[in-house]
């Protein structure tokens, strides 16, 4: 719908052979009034309508499908902090045990019940514990830190004490984690 409006005005100011001075105004306009009304379109509305839809059922869709996708690296992430919680319970106690068995065979050696070679054999079990502990240190950082990434969370100093997750701030004066 459209309102067109054209107003316009004249004045004349001339000397008549009559009369000495004469006026004449002039008022015009025009004022039109258009209206326009589609009353069949071939159904390109309803077209156009139902593209839309679509287009929203399917960001809908790209939504949902993004949520699924890190929901489940979030629960991946999870689940390898556990295993790497587990691993490392696992390497403590085999470091424990090659420890306690590393000290045996040096008691025995000093007694002279054993010879040089178990005391060897004993002290590799020993480095490989210890390499076993510290590898399984790295991989719970490392799980916690990917775990922290996935979930959008900032790592805190000190998030793990004494081998678990720590959920609030670092205790006063103790910015590393403890072996």
């Amino acid at each position: 719908m459209s309102i067109h409006a054209n107003p316009s005005a004249q004045s004349l100011f001339f000397t008549q052979q009559t009369l000495p001075y004469g006026y004449t105004s002039d008022l015009t306009g025009s004022v039109a009034l258009s209206l326009n009304w589609t009353v069949f379109d071939g159904g390109a509305r309803k077209s156009r309508v139902a593209e839309a839809e679509a287009r929203i059922r399917q960001a809908e869709a790209q939504v949902s499908a993004a949520r699924d996708q890190i929901e489940d690296e979030v629960w991946a992430a999870y689940a390898n902090l556990n295993t790497a919680f587990r691993q490392r319970e696992a390497a403590g106690s085999l470091l424990e045990a090659s420890t306690q068995s590393y000290s045996a065979a040096l008691e025995s050696y000093n007694y002279g019940v054993r010879n040089l070679l178990d005391v060897t054999a004993a002290q590799k079990v020993l480095a490989q514990a210890r390499s076993a502990d510290i590898q399984a240190r790295t991989q719970v950082l490392a799980s916690l830190s990917d775990l922290a990434f996935r979930a959008g969370d900032l790592i805190q100093t000190g998030a793990l004490q004494n081998g678990a997750p720590q959920t609030g701030p670092p205790p006063a004066g103790n910015a590393a984690p403890q072996p």
